[in-house]
Order: C-alpha cells, then structure tokens, then sequence
C-alpha cells in the first residue's frame, strides 16, 4: 500500500513539474523598444547622427561623459591631456559606464506617436539592468531589441540591435 501512494505521489509531482514547465517555456517572449531621445538627461549617445556607416551605438551615462568631458577640456587648457589613438584611451583615467549594441539591421518606417505608446516600451533603467543578460546567457524575458529614433514627424529609424559589450 505504501509503494503504491509513493508511486501515485511521484506521478503527481511530475505532472506538476511537467506542466510547469510546459507553461513556463510556452510564454510567447516580446520584442521590446527603446526609443532614442537627444536630450535625455540620464544617457548620452556617442554617435548620435546614426548615418549610414555607423555598426554600433553606444549609451554613455550622462553625468560621467560631461565630467569626463569637462576634465578634457581642462587638461588641454593645462596642455597635460593626451589621447592615444591605438587604445582609445586618455591619460585620464576616467571610467565612464557605457553600453554598446551592435546594429544588426536597420530600416525607416513610418509610425504615429499612438502606435509606439503601445509598443513594449522599455526605459533606460532596463536597458541598463536587463538588456545584457541575453549575452550573459541569463534567462530573459524578451525576444528582440529594438531601438527607435525619430528622424521626421511619424518617420522613425528602427535599429534591431544586440549588446555586444557591457563596460560599468
């Protein structure tokens, strides 16, 4: 008699084991967006014009790059600042965090302002705390990075993108 509770017991354990992972893997995972602002107050972005030629886009944060930034200024005025071309580092030595997403692909389209407030948007805090965790093989909980960076009045450049490097 006990055998057979004990195997009743193990059959209902792996159906519960079974099911919940059948639900957990079946959720359908989301592209998520971040839109792109000039004058954001927590982010910079380096290469902001976003041509043609441009294969990465880095998120500076912002209070670091203007620090770093004035320093720069100082050291030229002191004639102490140097920049090696080789390393892309200066003898400054001040880290400034950033986050670089390689642009997998890119295209124009034409979008109201209605339709992106219902898109899966995402704010800076997430794309700093989240957006790695795919390159760490972390579990995620989103399929695609989308960038959007408004070129026109309801015409947007949509950057499909991946972190390729995360340096805090």
């Amino acid at each position: 008699m006990k055998i057979r509770k004990s195997m009743n017991a193990n059959k209902y354990v792996s159906l519960i084991f079974i099911l919940y992972s059948f639900v957990s893997f079946s959720q359908k995972k989301e592209d998520v967006y971040f839109v792109l602002e000039n004058g954001s107050s927590e982010y910079t972005i380096n290469n902001i014009m976003l041509c043609e030629k441009i294969r990465y886009i880095n998120l500076l944060n912002k209070k670091e790059y203007e620090y770093h930034q004035k320093k720069i200024k100082e050291a030229k005025k002191n004639g102490t600042y140097y920049f090696d071309p080789e390393s892309g580092r200066d003898n400054l030595k001040i880290k400034v965090s950033k986050l670089t997403f390689e642009i997998i692909s890119k295209e124009e389209i034409k979008i109201k302002e209605d339709e992106i407030k219902k898109l899966n948007l995402v704010d800076y805090n997430w794309i700093q705390t989240t957006s790695w965790k795919k390159v760490a093989k972390q579990p995620v909980e989103f399929k695609d990075i989308y960038f959007l960076k408004k070129s026109n009045k309801n015409t947007y450049i949509l950057y499909k993108v991946e972190v390729t490097i995360v340096a805090y």
